[in-house]
């Protein structure tokens, strides 16, 4: 007891100073907090006012930050706290599980696993303040798993609910834990089985159609704007977690267990690791993410996790009478060593620990800056297009016109000839159509400032550095509308800063009024 204690105590403490040294916030979390405060505000949940996109992927979320705001708090420092909170929940749910879903008695040191690994692993603690649904949806993952293993079918409806209103991938796991209910529906009773079913079921489609009333649409735009692309699609979400794998437990070690759970585990295990492969799956075919630290591979990690430990369970017990037991537990603790240690290893495999690094020291503060300096010197009724539009539109205020199409139904339905061989989420453009929309302000690549003002009689005015951000802008020069309707503008944001930018020409600008 005093052992489980004091690992569950060490793997809090580590999680805690591990996320604290990320201290990362994603820009993709402003796009919520500004639903969120609109809905809060009486705006409807829009991202601009009378523009029904559903431009997030969490309605829970969501709503949740809505209330806190309503409550008076602010809302990045909600969202911050809530995910750091339930990811600390997370830990004690993923312990639970180990001893849940195996049939021996599990000791100590490999219960322990589950929690120190999460807890030491880099992605996890990155994601955990970063404002985002990750810790949300991980957390009701392990926590509807858990209770439908443990037989609490009520408690569980609520929570697989709250899942599938938390993040579409929810639809997976309601799809692996209801035929689970219903395999044991014998232990429970018909009755009580076709009511969970119902219950979540029905929880499913109340959703769809409650989008359906209020956007008209059965999926969200973020569906439309980020998936597509096919077999090319496809084979970008696998490289995804093959990276992932390469930089954590590795590809063998990440399979293993998951063979285990299905082959030689009990019927528990076999739903755990079923539940792997269908959020695998799911990963796999969006494509992957563009955002940095594998955020798409946590959510099945709890559980691989736990079949991790329970398969060092059945060696440990294999081993009983071959040995002694003080070299058995010196073999576990090797064993534990190892796979904290290759979790806490920074990635190094593509491009996400750079990323971060970039993002958290340069993009997101510069982002915000320019967001706070619109809201200063921008005018009433003036409106922006940008990529990326979290904190700019947050801080800002002022009505955005998101180019990637994640808040904008025309860009997200396009159909592009090479879906699927870019920059994830990122593949989606209309550069003609955005300029058809007269923004005030076009923030073109990727918010460009820099230590002086670029020169505007240089063609182009913001040169391309990177070519996937030329690729989804390059159609913004196809024909001469940018020309003619906008000037390059240069302006100091703060002390050796400088934002480059399109303003729209005074002879083209729209009344107030829209006259």
């Amino acid at each position: 007891m005093y052992a489980t204690g004091a690992l569950l105590a060490l793997g809090c403490a580590v999680y805690l100073a591990h996320a604290y040294s990320y201290n990362f916030i994603s820009d993709d979390s402003f796009i919520t907090l500004r639903y969120a405060r609109n809905l809060a505000e009486g705006h409807g949940l829009v991202f601009n006012p009378n523009e029904r996109v559903e431009g997030f992927t969490s309605p829970l979320w969501t709503i949740l930050l809505a209330g806190m705001h309503l409550l008076g708090c602010d809302l990045l420092l909600s969202a911050r706290s809530l995910g750091l909170t339930i990811g600390l929940v997370t830990l004690f749910l993923a312990h639970r599980l180990v001893l849940i879903s195996s049939d021996r008695r599990v000791p100590p040191l490999i219960a322990a696993l589950v929690p120190l690994t999460l807890a030491s692993n880099g992605s996890y603690a990155c994601w955990a303040a970063s404002g985002m649904d990750t810790m949300l949806y991980v957390g009701l993952v392990v926590a509807s798993v858990l209770t439908v293993l443990s037989g609490g079918l009520m408690l569980s409806a609520f929570l697989v609910t709250a899942l599938v209103f938390t993040r579409p991938e929810g639809a997976a796991v309601l799809g692996v834990l209801s035929l689970c209910v219903f395999l044991q529906r014998r232990k429970h009773g018909m009755e009580r089985t076709l009511l969970w079913l119902m219950t979540c079921c029905g929880a499913m489609g109340g959703l769809f159609s409650l989008r359906y009333l209020y956007y008209g649409e059965w999926f969200p735009n973020t569906y439309y704007a980020k998936t597509g692309g096919g077999l090319q699609a496809i084979g970008r979400g696998m490289v995804y977690l093959v990276q992932y794998a390469g930089d954590h437990e590795g590809l063998i070690f990440m399979m293993l267990p998951v063979i285990y759970g299905i082959l030689a585990g009990n019927l528990k295990l076999r739903f755990v690791a079923l539940t792997v492969i269908c959020l695998w799956l799911g990963t796999i075919m969006v494509g992957g993410d563009g955002l940095p630290m594998y955020r798409f591979a946590l959510g099945p990690l709890p559980l691989l996790l736990a079949l991790q430990a329970s398969m060092m369970v059945s060696l440990y017990d294999m081993v009983k009478t071959a040995a002694e037991n003080r070299w058995r537990t010196h073999a576990a603790s090797v064993a534990v060593a190892f796979l904290i240690t290759v979790n806490a290893t920074k990635p190094m495999l593509g491009s996400h620990y750079e990323l971060y690094e970039y993002q958290n020291g340069v993009e997101i503060p510069r982002w915000t800056q320019v967001g706070k300096w619109l809201r200063e010197n921008a005018r009433v009724g003036e409106s922006v297009a940008t990529v990326p539009i979290g904190a700019v539109a947050y801080y800002s205020g002022l009505v955005v016109y998101d180019m990637l199409g994640v808040t904008d139904a025309h860009v997200a339905h396009r159909e592009m000839p090479d879906m699927g061989k870019g920059w994830a989420g990122h593949e989606k453009h209309d550069g003609q159509y955005i300029l058809g929309r007269k923004p005030t302000y076009l923030l073109a690549g990727n918010i460009d400032v820099t230590a002086r003002p670029r020169d505007p009689l240089k063609t182009p005015f913001l040169p391309y550095l990177n070519r996937a951000i030329w690729d989804r802008e390059k159609d913004l020069y196809d024909t001469t509308l940018i020309t003619t309707m906008y000037e390059p503008r240069s302006a100091e944001i703060a002390p050796g800063q400088f934002l480059n930018f399109y303003e729209l020409r005074d002879e083209d600008r729209p009344t107030l009024n829209g006259e």
